[in-house]
């Protein structure tokens, strides 16, 4: 079988965990600072690492000023832990209608919004108070907001186990708020803190960023290439290819039939919205339906590939 997602590591990798655990800093030494130096580096913006992707999301959601009885707009057609974010915080997640070819948030006036750049794919983030979603990768290109969060969960861009970063002006605010000791009492206050293991493993990874963009935007060139009887994603001017999503009539149909062929592809999420929300965003439905993600991730070989276009033009 052919998997959906395959981890992308090495010696680099290796060495590092094993180092941070032989120093006997688990947590709380020094791998964690010297993954922020790195990031600030890399992204020039200001970083504070924390426990989780859905951690860096929540804590710029109250970074930014989101207080219980606001209402926070999230692309209708996203993964439930953004929607979860803004419930964690005691606000309401707003579902926003997606633009039809690069399934991003459309903008929309309000006051606060979570604009997620979609399988890498850049979103509009100059309105409103923003927060930048980039943890399907960070665009190249696009503009600092007040927070920008992204993820290190094991199949992501850039893979650490799990974490997540909070990136620009209000970094040194959840760099606070991310740690209870010594603090006074706070239900903000719940321990987000990354562990040293996870920073090396992030930091090794992030130290092979470019090999790895340059890896998936190669694959991604071939489906674009030879694929055919499919809606194939948009290239965009300063896309990463997170995800390869395609539009056929039926996705999940399609996945079955993959299957058979030993290729596993998925929906990329599942549907988070209520009956009222569904019937106001149709464009959103239509992603949940047709979108299929396709495998991509730097150890998929050509050959495996090649497989799986041959497995895709057979069934559709």
């Amino acid at each position: 079988m052919i998997p959906h997602n395959r981890l992308t590591f090495g010696a680099e990798e290796v060495e590092a965990v094993a180092a941070v655990v032989a120093s006997g800093y688990w947590a709380g030494g020094p791998q964690v600072a010297a993954l922020e130096t790195a990031l600030r580096e890399t992204f020039d913006r200001e970083a504070a690492c924390v426990a989780s992707g859905s951690s860096a999301l929540r804590l710029a959601l109250s970074a930014v000023g989101v207080r219980p009885g606001d209402e926070v707009l999230v692309p209708a057609y996203a993964c439930v832990a953004i929607p979860n974010a803004v419930a964690a915080v005691g606000a309401t997640p707003v579902a926003g209608e997606i633009e039809p070819e690069t399934w991003t948030l459309t903008p929309a006036e309000t006051t606060y919004a979570i604009a997620v750049h979609t399988f890498g794919a850049p979103a509009a983030v100059g309105y409103a108070s923003i927060i930048d979603d980039a943890a399907h990768g960070l665009p190249r290109g696009v503009p600092e907001t007040e927070a920008t969060i992204t993820s290190f969960y094991a199949t992501k861009l850039i893979g650490g186990a799990e974490g997540g970063a909070v990136l620009g002006p209000l970094a040194e605010t959840v760099r606070d708020t991310r740690d209870y000791t010594d603090k006074p009492l706070s239900g903000a206050r719940l321990n987000d803190k990354m562990n040293d293991m996870e920073a090396a493993l992030t930091l090794a990874q992030l130290k092979r960023l470019p090999e790895l963009l340059a890896a998936r935007e190669r694959l991604a060139q071939r489906y674009s290439e030879r694929l055919s009887n499919v809606g194939l994603p948009r290239d965009v001017t300063g896309r990463v290819w997170y995800r390869y999503a395609i539009e056929c009539e039926d996705a999940r149909e399609l996945a079955a039939r993959l299957e058979r062929h030993g290729v596993i592809a998925h929906p990329p999420v599942e549907d988070w919205r209520d009956e009222a929300q569904r019937d106001a965003t149709p464009i959103a439905s239509r992603a949940y339906e047709r979108l299929l993600s396709l495998p991509l991730y730097p150890t998929l070989t050509e050959p495996e590939q090649d497989r799986v276009i041959a497995a895709v033009e057979a069934e559709t």
